[in-house]
């Protein structure tokens, strides 16, 4: 390995590292905020909220790292430029698109390699605990820490309860009122009441009060007095949804489940699965060609002291067009099984028309000796 292909691979990876960090974490800042709810509404530990948002970044570095990789080969291109190694670099006989793309190929590789295995194993997996997580969080039931002094508080939509003071794990002045039987709505008033939980049940033990259930049938009001009374508040748990999608599972089960069944007999939810499969090998690909992308910079700018403004936007606008042409094609493909050949064909394509542009000259010269 050349002196200076060691230093082109310093200079992008280091940019890349600044990148990444910066841009990771933002996004990961803005998540973990997203779900501050979890530790405000639910009974959830700093620990617990910690591991949660946690498993939120391979899916954050799935979309970053390609993003970070082409923007740092930019920046450094247009660096070495405005410092004019490039000129140096061609007025030493050698070509500048020959020199760079020996270090951009092997970090274009190793980013492939990190992305792959993201997109493969360590995303499903994060996603898929991610979900059992937050059916974990979300189906804890009622809890204390739910609650407000003197305000009325509505955990689901068929239970609301209000107190008039809070210590510790108790609570005073009770008013609560279930509706989860609508012909039989009952309200609860106790004096005193206390949060136990036993054998993975959560029960609120109400002390001196009353039941007062309205019987809409007969229009009619009975109450209930109590010294103590158990409250099961296991029915009030959010039912949170189990269904686990097509990004949350694993590449081994996604393939077991189409195992031995034709695309034209797929249900809809194995029509997502099967473009998901073939998503997570094939958007890896198109990191070669972000990659090579920066570098046809080089032939837009003829001259040693042209403007690079309108070749970084071009290339800013290519990479973005294509970014959304790989989502519209994943999104295709749910419904057109057919097109899975011309979906791993695409960013092959696009790796040869740019290698094609950037040596269109010695092609050129190569096809004149040649005649």
């Amino acid at each position: 390995m050349s002196r200076f292909t060691t230093y082109a691979i310093k200079e992008i990876t280091s940019s890349f590292l600044f990148l990444a960090i910066l841009l990771t974490g933002i996004i990961w800042l803005g998540q973990g905020l997203r779900h501050i709810d979890l530790l405000t509404t639910n009974n959830v530990s700093i620990e617990t909220y910690l591991s949660y948002v946690i498993l939120l970044l391979p899916k954050i570095i799935l979309l970053t790292f390609p993003i970070c990789m082409f923007l740092a080969i930019l920046f450094n291109l247009n660096r070495l430029r405005n410092d004019s190694e490039l000129i140096i670099l061609g007025t030493s006989g050698k070509s500048e698109k020959n020199i760079l793309i020996k270090p951009i190929i092997l970090f274009s590789t190793l980013m492939f390699l990190v992305v792959m295995f993201f997109s493969i194993f360590m995303t499903p997996s994060s996603l898929k605990e991610l979900r059992y997580k937050i059916i974990e969080i979300r189906s804890s039931g009622i809890h204390i820490s739910l609650l407000k002094e003197k305000k009325f508080i509505s955990p689901t939509n068929n239970f609301t309860i209000f107190l008039q003071e809070k210590k510790n794990n108790e609570i005073f002045g009770l008013l609560i009122h279930d509706q989860s039987n609508i012909n039989k709505p009952q309200t609860y008033i106790a004096e005193k009441g206390k949060f136990i939980s036993s054998d993975n049940v959560n029960f609120l033990k109400l002390f001196n009060g009353s039941i007062q259930i309205y019987d809409s049938g007969v229009n009619r009001v009975s109450e209930i007095s109590f010294d103590t009374y158990n409250l099961d508040l296991t029915p009030y748990s959010k039912k949170e949804n189990t269904h686990i999608y097509p990004d949350e599972l694993s590449t081994g089960d996604i393939r077991n489940n189409l195992k031995n069944i034709l695309p034209r007999n797929f249900s809809k939810y194995q029509k997502e699965q099967f473009a998901e499969l073939h998503k997570r090998f094939v958007n890896p690909i198109y990191i070669i060609f972000y990659a090579l992308l920066p570098l046809i910079m080089i032939n837009f700018s003829k001259r040693p002291d042209a403007s690079w403004l309108y070749p970084i936007i071009a290339v800013a606008a290519i990479a973005f067009a294509i970014q959304i042409f790989q989502i519209t094609f994943s999104n295709l493909l749910i419904d057109n099984s057919q097109l899975v050949t011309l979906y791993y064909t695409c960013p092959l394509i696009l790796i040869l028309a740019t290698v094609i542009y950037l040596y269109k000259d010695f092609l050129y010269l190569l096809r004149n000796q040649n005649v």
